[in-house]
């Protein structure tokens, strides 16, 4: 389905106002509702420590990765006469609690506080984890989870609301992954392999005994960035679920951006050409933390205009979309003023 050519001979203002009050009812109706309140289940001694603990762990999810700015916040908060960021809590038993949380209130404390968040999109990343048993070396994948660290890392997902994605670990796999390129880190070798999973990135994990203790290696690949992380713990599962940690908040910390004010854009986007085009496209902005809200500002033949409402100044916002993948694209003749940021709205 096309945009409607406006100037198309008896296309009159009637019809015009139709067309575009109906695209904009269709992508306010289809556009995923962001979660106002976040419910966390907390395990701890006292009301005191599930709260302190609670909080720092949602804190953590909704910047994306682990900081000093936050280890710093929350005490401040803690302290504070007033909470309105905590909506309410209730003990479940068993030394467990249940904290609900406010997640616009929160997301402001953080940009009061000025607090660095991963400001683009979340990544898919696939784990290819190698762990060594009695001298073998174990490929783990669907099915199969000794020490239960797919189970932890799946976890661990969850909790810090970044995607990871786990191989089937098929015999198409067991031919083409090389378990020494994974206890190497050798990134480049396990492209190919992993083209089948279509992710963003890869996080290898290699695990092996050492004494009394399990040592934890992992490397991530995502966007020029390449990261290595060692931890050593009891058991195998703590190890990869601190080493993982580690990573994760030092790749983070790279792709940071401190979000300020409330700032708004108006972005132009080419190659939108129906609604299937404009539902994608505000899927894809929606996803960047960066991105707090999508407005149709106007419609174009063949484009789209769309005020963003971020904490980003203009010139922030752009470098965010490009490493997101949108490409700098010429304004059309019908672009009209005040839009000064054009993309490609493919990639």
């Amino acid at each position: 389905m096309a945009f409607p050519d406006k100037t198309a001979p008896g296309f009159g203002p009637w019809r015009r106002f139709l067309a575009v009050a109906g695209m904009l009812c269709l992508l306010a109706s289809a556009a995923p509702a962001s979660a106002t309140l976040i419910e966390w289940m907390v395990e701890a001694e006292s009301e005191e420590a599930a709260l302190a603990s609670g909080l720092e762990d949602v804190l953590v999810r909704l910047a994306g990765f682990r900081s000093p700015a936050i280890d710093a916040l929350v005490p401040t908060l803690l302290e504070a006469d007033e909470q309105p960021w905590l909506r309410s809590r209730e003990r479940r038993g068993g030394g467990r609690f249940l904290l609900v949380f406010d997640r616009a209130r929160l997301r402001a404390v953080l940009q009061e506080a000025e607090v660095p968040v991963w400001v683009g999109s979340r990544p898919a990343l696939l784990v290819w984890v190698v762990l060594e048993r009695d001298d073998r070396r174990l490929l783990l994948g669907s099915g199969m989870d000794e020490e239960s660290v797919l189970a932890v890392l799946r976890d661990w997902s969850v909790r810090r609301d970044l995607p990871l994605l786990f191989p089937l670990g098929d015999l198409e796999d067991r031919r083409q992954v090389h378990t020494a390129d994974v206890v190497g880190g050798a990134v480049e070798a396990l492209a190919e392999p992993s083209r089948r999973y279509d992710a963003d990135g890869l996080l290898l994990v290699h695990v092996s005994p050492r004494g009394d203790r399990q040592r934890a290696r992992v490397w991530v690949d995502y966007r020029n960035h390449r990261l290595q992380a060692e931890r050593s713990e009891a058991t195998a599962a703590a190890a990869v679920s601190e080493a993982v940690a580690e990573v994760m908040d030092a790749l983070g910390a790279r792709t940071a951006r401190v979000l300020v004010g409330q700032e708004s854009a108006l972005v132009g986007f080419s190659g939108v050409g129906g609604m299937s085009d404009l539902q994608s496209l505000r899927a894809r902005l929606v996803a960047l933390e960066a991105v707090q809200d999508t407005q149709l500002s106007r419609l174009l033949p063949g484009a789209a205009v769309l005020e963003l409402r971020t904490g980003l100044d203009a010139t922030a916002l752009a470098q965010v979309l490009a490493a997101e993948g949108f490409r700098a694209a010429d304004a059309p003749r019908a672009a009209g003023p005040g839009v000064n940021l054009w993309f490609h709205a493919h990639r």
